[in-house]
């Protein structure tokens, strides 16, 4: 597999943007912060900049519902690790008897971490979560992390309103403008963070992650995209590598529209094959 960056689709990115405009941010106001911190990392990478990131102790506070909060530092730029630094939200489920940690992502590009682990017991096995410390973030540029400031919200409003499912060139003219400009406003509002929010970055950002929660190797559920994400990571440290599954493996020599396309004929033979079989049976509610 190619080991190269992949830019955010602008479309997924600006779902992601949206959904993440409209979180309520769950942690307690009057939260105090935990006794518990990650364990003391002793990492050198023979960068003394990249070394403070690896080395730092993440303080977590209560955010509702039994789950954990905090952040981490990880740098805009990695070749760049002394310049200006970003902040990616965390969170975790602890386990009553841990052996480490399992970190999610639910795919996407820049689908919500900290939203899927909340969900963790419709995620994974309640044995999963008995055992590790479940783990999400929202990826860099996204969500409760620093995000890439892109549209206003008339702009938005009109984004989403836009259909999505156009059924002439006419329609179809429309909403490419409209995720053009989606692109350009991102670029042009955030030209910093905006030419750093990429796989091999952000696979970067889970080792750090990995190093901050005190695990000397990667345990990773990654879903769709996530799948690669997961991918770029092996690639970049294997031997880092724990227990990992890959749920819906991607493509990524595919492009955007080959890839939505291979969505779409998959959904419609699912949806053939149900109607097939509902038929079949005398309770269908489809008859």
């Amino acid at each position: 597999m190619r080991k190269y960056a992949v830019v955010y689709g602008a479309l997924m990115l600006a779902v992601a943007l949206v959904a993440a405009n409209q979180l309520v941010d769950r942690r307690s106001p009057s939260a105090k912060p935990s006794t518990q911190v990650s364990p003391a990392a002793t990492v050198s990478t023979g960068v003394t900049a990249l070394d403070a990131y690896y080395n730092q102790v993440m303080d977590w506070e209560d955010c509702k519902d039994g789950f954990e909060c905090s952040t981490l530092d990880v740098p805009m730029d990695y070749q760049n690790p002394a310049g200006t630094s970003i902040s990616l939200s965390v969170i975790r489920l602890k386990a009553r008897n841990s052996v480490g940690s399992l970190l999610l992502n639910p795919g996407g590009p820049g689908g919500s971490g900290i939203e899927f682990v909340r969900a963790a017991t419709y995620v994974v096995s309640s044995n999963l979560i008995e055992r590790y410390d479940i783990v999400g973030f929202d990826p860099r540029g996204v969500g409760e992390s620093t995000p890439v400031q892109c549209l206003t919200d008339a702009q938005t409003d009109v984004l989403i309103a836009a259909d999505g499912s156009p059924d002439n060139q006419t329609e179809i003219d429309r909403i490419v403008k409209l995720n053009r400009q989606f692109a350009q406003a991102c670029e042009a509002n955030s030209p910093d963070l905006y030419r750093h929010v990429d796989t091999l970055s952000a696979a970067r950002d889970i080792d750090i992650l990995r190093a901050a929660l005190g695990d000397a190797k990667l345990n990773w559920l990654g879903k769709s995209y996530g799948t690669y994400l997961g991918v770029t990571y092996a690639e970049l440290f294997p031997k880092r590598v724990g227990r990992m599954v890959l749920d819906g493996v991607i493509d990524p020599t595919l492009s955007n529209q080959e890839l939505s396309y291979g969505q779409a004929l998959g959904f419609e033979d699912a949806l053939q094959r149900f109607l097939a079989d509902c038929s079949t049976h005398a309770d269908c509610p489809l008859d």
